[in-house]
């Protein structure tokens, strides 16, 4: 794949931090009036594809993160949609139902969903 400027950003705003992120947020961060929405998704699917990127999908939304070759597991708030990261506790589990069922797991995703602190408190 061949690195363009377009793609270079994209990649730069999502190295800047490990917070996931949609293709709205990311166009909104990057200043650019030659960059639109169809080639942040197409940008996002490549990178994807190829390894560079993971995703979660929350509510329907892709939230992309760049690959460290970990697996990421989230508790998403559902009123300010804050994204917290937590470990992840399936891997035993996982490992012994693919064996049993001779399944090859290529990854798994967990998200939890509730209310954070702080809109309990706004609450």
């Amino acid at each position: 794949m061949r690195m363009t400027h377009q793609r270079q950003m994209i990649l730069d705003v999502l190295k800047k931090d490990y917070q996931p992120k949609s293709a709205d947020m990311i166009l909104h961060l990057i200043h650019d009036p030659k960059l639109n929405l169809s080639t942040v998704y197409r940008t996002l699917d490549a990178f994807f594809n190829v390894g560079i990127l993971s995703k979660s999908t929350i509510d329907n939304i892709n939230y992309y993160y760049v690959t460290d070759h970990k697996h990421h597991h989230y508790m998403v708030c559902t009123q300010c949609k804050k994204m917290f990261p937590i470990d992840c506790h399936l891997d035993e589990i996982a490992k012994d139902v693919a064996e049993k069922h001779e399944f090859k797991i290529t990854h798994h995703d967990m998200t939890i969903y509730g209310i954070c602190k702080e809109c309990q408190l706004k609450m």
